[in-house]
């Protein structure tokens, strides 16, 4: 079993934990044990409690006090995850994937990725690292999804899709198949994306 912190302590990171706990459960041998929160939110006092696990400092108190301990990066904002992720290095980011969620054995997970409780990821997709699948997500198969994407609650990506990095999906935002996505989009909530469109585009 090793230890695991979780960096942001706010509704992302509950979920997280939650998540870890039914992953835990799940098995005879627990994976992990959950150490605490890292938040560089100065409302956060080393020592404090929230949820009923404790504050370990700043994200560098936190990789400096427990410097062999895996880390999973509970910040919904692409950017934000991406420099967290460049301010831990040397950290083990395992994925946290529910038990619930259905995942094909032929899919490709980098480290970091995060999928919620119902979502589906179909044969032969590829999820680049710190990925997040929300809840009841579908990602089709031969899709392929960037690096530090964020697909909400809901997001139905379809077959043969491209997305860019640091791509966001908002709940229940979808698309048609073999499109491509570029970098940096943002997709409202309820949109169908049925064409291929430019890096940056916000719909």
């Amino acid at each position: 079993m090793r230890d695991l912190f979780i960096v942001g302590a706010g509704g992302f990171g509950r979920e997280a934990i939650c998540t870890v706990e039914r992953i835990n459960a799940a098995f005879q041998i627990p994976a992990w044990r959950i150490i605490g929160y890292a938040d560089d939110n100065p409302k956060w006092v080393k020592g404090g409690n929230y949820e009923g696990y404790p504050i370990l400092g700043t994200v560098e108190e936190a990789s400096k006090d427990h410097p062999g301990a895996s880390v999973f990066v509970a910040i919904g904002n692409n950017r934000k995850r991406a420099d967290i992720y460049r301010r831990l290095r040397g950290h083990d980011f395992p994925a946290i994937i529910d038990p619930s969620a259905q995942v094909s054995p032929t899919t490709e997970l980098e480290h970091g990725v995060y999928i919620a409780s119902g979502a589906v990821v179909q044969v032969g997709a590829t999820l680049g690292m710190f990925t997040l699948v929300g809840a009841k997500s579908i990602v089709g198969h031969d899709a392929s999804v960037g690096e530090f994407v964020n697909l909400g609650p809901g997001s139905a990506i379809a077959a043969r899709v491209k997305v860019g990095d640091r791509v966001s999906f908002f709940a229940n935002a979808s698309t048609m198949p073999a499109v491509e996505i570029g970098e940096d989009c943002i997709i409202s909530c309820g949109t169908g994306i049925k064409t291929s469109i430019p890096p940056g585009t916000e719909l």
